[in-house]
């Protein structure tokens, strides 16, 4: 063990002090070859052909007494496919190792052994992480068995091959790049410096000399006219980064720095350098670049003026000022965002607009979006905004594109503000337009029906009284059954009056929004049979109203005498439009959180057709001519019962009957 490790520190020598990489190869293998008192140590290289991996035998040592396989056309250009098993373990840094014998590989047997080889060890060498070939060592004398801690010893001595083989290719890519930068320069307007580390001298470009105002003869060429000419706060800060990268405490060397110019005012330069090293890793000396960007710097000036020229007139304006990206999400929101919707500035940054845009407008400011960039002009947007309370406000924005020096769109920047007033103000306008037609189309519907159903039973009434009067004087008999019959006939048209004159006051009532809730809590079984006993015990027909109650009873909280309303009239039509068919049913259903009250009549029923105007004011159904009605019961039912924060509706079907469904919460 101790002559492998006096060979390994000689082969490390060899790689690190010799120039040429051929020579540092050949003596490493030698220096191992000879402390292991093997029979041969040889290097293969890997070279990619048509896209096959081939092995290529290109560094060899031989002992004495053994014959040399360098340049054997048997050991070159074989495909790993000859050898199974044996790239894989390589490729993931393995190392392999045996006696021949043991392999189970035919071909890898015949092959070792047409050259005398007992035992083998192959350990893999990596350049630039990738699996480069490997070195061999074979015994042709004795069956060897290598121990662990030998292998491991030798797979260090691949390891350091393969620094070395990175170093050399390192520095082969940075002459290159130093000739192409060399031939960039003299026809740019970068300076170029030298640092010899090692003799402190420094030199510098005939353009390095013009970005500080000099000419090249007046400068001296050393290391402290550069660092007295660097502004005094930046040099100390410059240095220490020097001295990192030097000692290898940072990758780059490279920044932004003021130097003094020859008429006394400062310059920007950008500036990097690239350290040169030896075979051992040491610097030897920094070649560097320097461009004057006190154009950029000035014009970096200038758009930071205006950015803030911009965002002075930004934050003082009551207008929503924003920025976004090409991607369409805030880069930039002004404070004006906390009063308009709600939200500070960094609560919108990076977030998109489409979050906050009221669905039914999302479609319009997704096309608008996708026009800003084709017209390049100014457009204007009316949306929907929801604030951070989820309340949507009306925004109003007129939108253009950013450009940059270049004329490329670079964003959207949009000027936005609340016009919810204006658009509240035209739809009231607008509604109370629509609702003044309505009222006027009322009042032509209204004129009509009181036209027919006031003279109907004024006439009606008139004619009873006349023929009261001609046979009370040609009456001898004195028989009064007629009076009866006529007075009867009076007293049908008063009521038909009194309940016209009572819904069109409650309509109207309704209508001048003078009806209020007055909300109590009652026993609403209770309150229906009061309702019955009041209106509906006494029908001349004799027909009762069927009661059937389901689920546990509960207090409902609302206004009685709206109620009342809605049900006499529900159970008014019930009755009214039944007239000789079974008697009509009332079903009572405490739900969880609400009531539902069921009306069933088996009438006339309405025409499906004319289901769609039940609700309408003073509408009756064709077949209805001959049963008394103002047209207005179901239409108060359906404004009270909306009052009362319930549901109604109808179902029916002509000849067969109607079903009335009344549903109101328990509290209101």
């Amino acid at each position: 063990m101790k002559n492998l490790l006096l060979g390994i520190s000689n082969a490390n020598n060899h790689l690190l002090k010799e120039i040429s990489i051929d020579e540092a190869l050949n003596l490493c293998i030698t220096a191992i070859g000879k402390s292991q008192d093997i029979d041969r140590c040889y290097i293969f290289k890997n070279e990619t052909e048509n896209e096959k991996v081939k092995l290529f035998y290109i560094y060899e040592w031989c002992n004495e007494g053994i014959d040399s396989y360098l340049g054997s056309p048997d050991l070159n250009g074989l495909s790993y496919d000859n050898f199974p098993g044996l790239y894989q373990p390589l490729s993931n840094d393995i190392p392999l190792y045996g006696l021949v014998k043991n392999s189970d590989n035919k071909l890898f047997v015949e092959t070792m052994e047409m050259q005398g080889i007992k035992s083998y060890l192959f350990t893999p060498i990596f350049s630039e992480n990738k699996f480069w070939g490997w070195i061999g060592y074979d015994d042709c004398k004795t069956e060897r068995e290598w121990a662990d801690e030998e292998v491991s010893a030798l797979h260090t001595v691949a390891k350091n091959i393969g620094i070395r083989l990175n170093q050399d290719q390192t520095n082969a890519k940075l002459e290159a790049h130093l000739d192409l930068f060399d031939f960039y320069l003299k026809g740019s307007n970068q300076g170029m410096w030298e640092w010899n580390i090692i003799t402190n001298i420094a030199t510098f470009s005939y353009n390095y000399a013009g970005m500080l105002g000099y000419r090249l003869e007046e400068i001296d060429q050393n290391f402290e006219f550069w660092r007295k000419n660097v502004h005094p706060d930046e040099i100390i800060q410059i240095e220490l980064d020097l001295r990192d990268y030097i000692n290898g405490k940072t990758n780059s060397y490279g920044g932004i720095k003021r130097m003094k110019h020859k008429q006394g005012h400062y310059v920007w330069i950008k500036y990097s350098g690239l350290a040169i090293r030896n075979v051992i890793g040491n610097p030897i000396k920094i070649i560097g670049t320097h461009i004057d960007i006190s154009e950029i710097k000035e014009k970096e000036r200038q758009l930071e003026l205006s950015e803030e020229k911009f965002r002075f007139i930004a934050e003082n304006t009551t207008d929503l000022i924003t920025q976004r990206y090409n991607d369409g999400t805030f880069s930039y929101v002004s404070n004006s965002s906390k009063d308009i919707i709600g939200y500070n500035p960094e609560e919108l940054i990076h977030r998109s607009p489409y979050e906050f845009i009221h669905p039914d407008d999302l479609g319009l400011m997704q096309d608008s979006s996708r026009e800003i960039p084709i017209k390049l002009e100014l457009i204007a947007t009316t949306y929907r905004f929801r604030k951070k309370d989820n309340n949507y406000i009306w925004l109003e924005s007129t939108s253009k594109v950013i450009l940059n020096n270049k004329q490329e769109i670079i964003g959207i920047q949009s000027s936005s503000r609340d016009i919810s007033e204006r658009i509240n103000a035209a739809e009231e306008m607008r509604l109370n337009l629509l609702k003044e037609k309505e009222l006027s189309e009322l009042k032509t519907k209204f004129v009509a029906m009181a036209s027919h159903q006031f003279r109907t039973p004024l006439t009606i009434i008139y004619s009873n009284a006349e023929l009261i009067d001609i046979k009370s004087k040609t009456n001898l008999r004195k028989d009064t059954s007629y009076l009866e019959l006529n007075t009867e006939r009076i007293k049908n048209e008063v009521d038909r009056l009194t309940e016209l004159m009572n819904n069109i006051l409650i309509y109207g009532k309704y209508e001048l929004e003078e009806t209020k809730k007055d909300l109590k809590e009652i026993d609403f079984v209770i309150f229906i049979k009061n309702i019955i006993e009041t209106y509906f015990n006494n029908e001349i027909d004799g027909r009762k109203i069927k009661i059937s109650i389901k689920g546990e009873k509960q207090k409902i909280s609302t206004d009685e005498t709206l109620l009342i309303q809605i049900v006499t009239n529900i159970i008014g039509n019930a009755f009214k439009y039944s007239a000789g068919k079974p008697e009509p049913e009332l079903i009572i259903n405490y739900l969880e959180n609400k009531i539902k009250l069921e009306i069933i009549d088996f009438g006339i029923g309405i025409p499906a057709k004319e289901k769609q105007h039940l609700f309408t004011s003073f509408f009756r159904a064709t077949n209805t001519s001959t049963i008394v009605g103002s047209g207005l019961g179901l239409t108060i039912a359906k404004q009270f019962t909306d009052l009362l924060n319930g549901k109604i509706s109808i179902k029916s079907r002509e000849n067969f009957g109607t079903t009335i469904t009344l549903i109101l919460p328990y509290e209101q």
